[in-house]
């Protein structure tokens, strides 16, 4: 998992990609290819 301080680039990089907030942070899942995943902080 990457940690980045801007996750609008993430997201961007494939269809797949949602952001989702856990725990006050910030995340991006991908379901179908899990290697898009990041977190912001």
């Amino acid at each position: 998992m990457k940690v980045r301080a801007s996750l609008k680039t993430a997201k961007l990089r494939d269809k797949g990609c949602k952001i989702v907030r856990r725990r006050r942070r910030l995340y991006v899942i991908n379901k179908k290819n899990p290697r898009f995943k990041a977190r912001q902080g």
